[in-house]
């Protein structure tokens, strides 16, 4: 991205020409403070957040994890291949993906249909919206607190397992999170700092631990 600025629909700015190129290898964790803006940059990237301006490139081959994702009533095929045809996936696939998210209790379930949405609990859902990125293996993956409402252990193997798979495809992925134990499987931390009154955006993107691979300017 670059100059890009992004606003509240009360015309607030939140962060004014923030430039962020990330390559091929890094993994990235975005910081900060609750409203601060992390979410909200993660919709400009995909292109639904309506009050920014600026130039956003997303990668090719890149997959998002909301905090809260979706899955269409139907069978668990179905919502676990969407938006895709679960007939792209044959039964190992989807299978495989749902042992490798923590789901071996749903390998047998594939073609019952349920309100998957309302049926799986918090947890459950984050899983299964990993398992779909685990079955779909993009080179980018975007993390919005993929994570927050799994215990400690599942996160860690779980972060492991996307982190691998984004270095197979040689790609990268880019976290928002909250737990220090996620800052672990990332190179590089970006810190959204609040700004005093008088500055141009109410907050500005910090750096730490830069690595080669990753510039970010800020005026």
């Amino acid at each position: 991205m670059r100059d890009l600025c992004l606003q509240l629909p009360t015309g607030a700015v939140l962060l004014s020409a923030a430039s962020l190129q990330v390559a091929a290898g890094s993994s990235v964790l975005i910081k900060g403070p609750s409203g601060s803006g992390k979410s909200t940059l993660f919709r400009a990237l995909a292109g639904i957040w309506p009050f920014a301006s600026g130039q956003t490139q997303l990668p090719t081959n890149a997959m998002f994890i909301p905090q809260r994702p979706y899955f269409p009533d139907g069978r668990l095929r179905d919502a676990l291949a969407y938006p895709e045809p679960a007939a792209q996936y044959d039964n190992a696939a989807l299978q495989q993906a749902l042992s490798d998210a923590l789901l071996p209790q749903l390998t047998s379930r594939l073609d019952d249909e349920d309100a998957w949405s309302q049926k799986l609990s918090g947890g459950e859902q984050q899983r299964l919206a990993i398992a779909r990125v685990l079955l779909k293996k993009p080179r980018w993956i975007f993390a919005d607190e993929a994570t927050s409402a799994l215990d400690e252990a599942a996160e860690q193997t779980l972060y492991a397992k996307l982190l691998a798979s984004v270095k197979q495809a040689h790609g990268s992925i880019v976290s928002i999170a909250h737990r220090p134990s996620v800052a672990a499987f990332h190179n590089t931390q970006w810190v959204l700092e609040k700004q005093p009154d008088g500055a141009p955006a109410l907050y500005r993107m910090e750096g730490t631990k830069p690595t080669p691979p990753l510039t970010l300017q800020t005026p």
